[in-house]
């Protein structure tokens, strides 16, 4: 007995370590606002063999703009866009079904002072397509799905917007959230609050698992990607838009998944279910001490 309470003491010491590693884990999620122009532009780039003469501009309300670490979406870091203060993207969302949790309404009252817009300008002399992995979330889901009041999303290359979702629809929250009680296209996760998977750490009701941007490029040309997240018909209930850092190039980047073939975003394993294994050796390692003793006996 003296044997199985050191496990159990063990167990208790390990468990107390694993829930502090994961609440530090949790709310390790970190936004800084920032809108200097080459800050941002470094913060994107990644193998852009072809591509020269950046040049990038920003047009809107600069506390829209900025950057990111330690995401929930296995972005790892780089850049966001909001409709709102970006540093309003992290913390608790604690209600749904209000805008109280994620609403800034920029400039005079209404959608004026509420389009955001990033427009990155270069030349190309030989890639093909530009490449770059993103998020879309936004205060708007799940109840003005099937609305006609929805935030405005686009990412436009040379004029054409190519935000898709991947079975190729456009990405809008009526493609998202067909109505308020669905269905919901796969791309998507429900973020409710005190039970959404990353409730404790971002305000947004919703958001699409990591998405690819793919999209031809024009050869000895200048092209122009425009990224554009906007209110519409009002000023509040903000969306965003989080890229990836490094992965802006003429490389396609490689997938983001947590290794099981289902899309899924990695989760970190939940301390009940780690003690649960913990608690399950212990056993096992406690039994089969006593079956030894007892055919030595």
């Amino acid at each position: 007995m003296k044997f199985f309470g050191h496990v159990l003491t063990s167990i208790a010491l390990i468990s107390t370590a694993v829930c502090s590693w994961h609440q530090g884990k949790v709310l390790a999620f970190t936004i800084t606002q920032n809108n200097n122009f080459s800050q941002l532009l470094t913060n994107l780039l990644g193998d852009t063999t072809g591509l020269s003469n950046f040049s990038i501009n920003l047009v809107g309300d600069g506390r829209a703009y900025g950057t990111f670490t330690d995401d929930p979406f296995n972005l790892g870091s780089a850049v966001a866009m909001s409709t709102g203060k970006v540093v309003d993207l992290a913390g608790v969302n604690q209600i749904d079904r209000s805008g109280q949790d994620l609403s800034t309404d920029f400039g005079l009252p209404g959608s004026i002072g509420d389009s955001i817009s990033m427009q990155v300008s270069f030349d190309n002399s030989s890639a093909d397509n530009l490449y770059f992995q993103y998020v879309f979330g936004s205060e708007e889901f799940v109840e003005f799905g099937g609305s006609s009041f929805n935030d405005s999303f686009s990412l436009a290359l040379n004029g054409i917007n190519r935000a898709k979702l991947s079975d190729g629809k456009t990405v809008t929250i009526n493609n998202i959230a067909t109505t308020p009680l669905g269905p919901f296209h796969p791309d998507f996760i429900n973020n409710r609050a005190g039970t959404g998977p990353a409730s404790a750490i971002t305000r947004m009701d919703g958001y699409t698992k990591p998405l690819l941007f793919e999209a031809p490029l024009l050869k000895n040309r200048r092209n122009t990607l425009v990224i554009n997240v906007q209110d519409i018909s009002d000023g509040i209930y903000d969306s965003a838009i989080f890229i990836k850092g490094g992965t802006f190039g003429t490389v396609r980047p490689p997938d983001i998944d947590d290794g099981d073939d289902d899309g899924d975003p990695e989760r970190v394993p939940e301390p009940s279910s780690i003690l649960g294994l913990l608690a399950f050796g212990a056993f096992s390692t406690f039994w089969l001490r006593k079956k030894r003793s007892t055919r030595v006996t």
